[in-house]
């Protein structure tokens, strides 16, 4: 039976949300989203921000600010990349118009509204579709409906860039997760999304490098026998080229699918 009072005026410093469930802290005026044993943060999801004071999200941020685009549609099947990254049609068809910009989303291919001065970033050259891009920014023009260049290459050095792979059951260890990041790289983000729970008894997966295989992101915030997206927030420079890997122990799975997200900044 539900209880509520709604006359209290106060509560305790620190309450959990459901059994088990997350908890609301208060840490010196700051207030904290915990998990359950108050030892790391939980993620907290909200609506888009319409006034000056609210709080934005993650794809706000992403579709607002200097758009980088991860790649493109070039009029065939589309790509099934990882959560998160936004491709642009440089080739019309299977519904698909030139100019549209699409946001990965649950597997899904979301379209993005387009708005009068919106700017993107084209990190890597996009060629072979009916329009091509070179590398730089581009800001979106209404009356055209066409991306008009408006900076060269060095006004995009400093945006993010990403490497992703796709992780099944089967895949041999380590796995490369794209290609070779770049001296002076900073590492900000590493994604990982299950999309097919792995049945091993207790499949693992680390990501990091040869040096250290966890470096980046270590088993224990990964659950792959639960799909779900995993992330690791982070601030790490490497001080020489260096391939993103993945170590995966399948532990005697049959079926699984995940795909995997690493993001960087180039300064």
């Amino acid at each position: 039976m539900d209880f509520n009072k709604f006359g209290l005026k106060g509560i305790g410093s620190i309450f959990s949300v459901g059994k088990n469930g997350p908890k609301i802290k208060n840490n010196a005026g700051v207030i904290e989203v915990k998990n359950a044993a108050d030892s790391a943060y939980a993620k907290l999801r909200a609506d888009h921000p319409v006034a000056d004071n609210d709080v934005v999200t993650k794809r706000y941020l992403e579709l607002n600010a200097n758009i980088v685009i991860n790649g493109q549609i070039d009029g065939g099947a589309p790509p099934s990349p990882a959560d998160g990254l936004i491709y642009i049609v440089t080739t019309a068809g299977g519904g698909y118009s030139l100019n549209e910009l699409y946001r990965r989303e649950s597997g899904s291919w979301v379209a993005v509204t387009l708005f009068d001065g919106m700017k993107i970033a084209i990190a890597d050259p996009l060629t072979g579709g009916a329009d091509e891009y070179e590398m730089g920014i581009y800001m979106y023009d209404l009356d055209t409906t066409d991306f008009i260049f408006v900076g060269p290459l060095s006004a995009v050095q400093k945006h993010i860039k990403a490497e992703v792979a796709t992780l099944a059951f089967n895949t041999s260890s380590p796995l490369n997760i794209g290609a070779v990041v770049p001296s002076g790289a900073i590492i900000t983000k590493v994604v990982v999304n299950v999309t097919q729970a792995f049945d091993g008894t207790a499949p693992t997966l680390n990501i990091g490098d040869s040096g250290d295989a966890d470096r980046l992101m270590d088993e224990d915030e990964i659950d792959l026998k639960t799909v779900g997206i995993y992330v690791s927030d982070l601030h790490h420079l490497y001080g020489s080229n260096t391939q993103i890997e993945a170590a995966y122990v399948a532990d005697s799975s049959a079926v699984g699918q995940a795909s995997l997200l690493v993001e960087y900044r180039v300064p």
